[in-house]
């Protein structure tokens, strides 16, 4: 064994594979798994745009009234949609629909507790940055669910505004 505790010829600790970063071998079912998804991601390839362009085309046109949408409806990825409703506390719209997966602003400020850069970027205030939802969808959401959620959604912001006047 040499200082630093190896047997002759195996890897240095601090050494190791990739650079470093990581030591052993790579998982042989991660490996496969890996391989599997990227062959079914690559065969559904069109199927799941397509799906996501139908979901787009109905969340898009369910608009809801007094909500505006952040950013471009043209130069987007059309698996999301980012909404605003000025003045709503959306943290408690999110704590009162619990069953429905939205978020707070945005993916870049999840988290942070500060109002997304992004959503500033493009020329929202941090009052309304902090008053914006985001939604996703793709493969396994439905258009019926997509119109449940922005109607529970708008619901739980109405009812917030009609509790503050």
């Amino acid at each position: 064994m040499d200082e630093a505790g190896c047997r002759a010829g195996a890897a240095h600790p601090r050494r190791g594979q990739e650079l470093g970063i990581r030591s052993g071998t790579l998982s042989p079912a991660l490996c496969v798994g890996f391989g599997a998804a990227a062959k079914l991601a690559s065969e559904r390839r069109q199927a799941d745009q397509d799906h996501v362009e139908r979901l787009w085309n109905t969340a898009a046109s369910s608009t809801l009234p007094d909500w505006t949408v952040n950013g471009s409806m043209t130069r987007r990825y059309h698996g999301n949609l980012n909404l605003c409703l000025p003045d709503v506390d959306v943290a408690r719209i999110i704590a009162d629909e619990r069953e429905i997966a939205f978020s707070l602003g945005s993916a870049c400020a999840s988290g942070s507790g500060r109002p997304s850069h992004v959503l500033r970027a493009i020329g929202l205030s941090d009052r309304d940055a902090r008053s914006s939802i985001r939604l996703g969808f793709g493969r396994y959401t439905s258009a019926e669910e997509i119109i449940e959620a922005l109607n529970r959604i708008d619901a739980a912001a109405r009812a917030q505004q009609g509790l503050a006047a």
